[in-house]
């Protein structure tokens, strides 16, 4: 769960780069730091639930 609060396009890259639209790498500079924060609390998340 994020407990942190962030900019909805933010969230957008960080899903196009979990989807594979995108890597770490294409998204802007200026949101980057903001994006990769998302993507480490997801995969700290996702690390111990089962997948379907």
């Amino acid at each position: 769960m994020l407990n942190f609060k962030f900019s909805a396009l933010s969230a957008l890259y960080a899903a196009n780069v979990l989807d594979g639209g995108r890597t770490i790498e294409e998204v802007p500079e200026v949101i980057r730091p903001q994006v990769q924060k998302i993507l480490d609390t997801e995969k700290n998340d996702g690390a111990g639930k089962p997948q379907a």
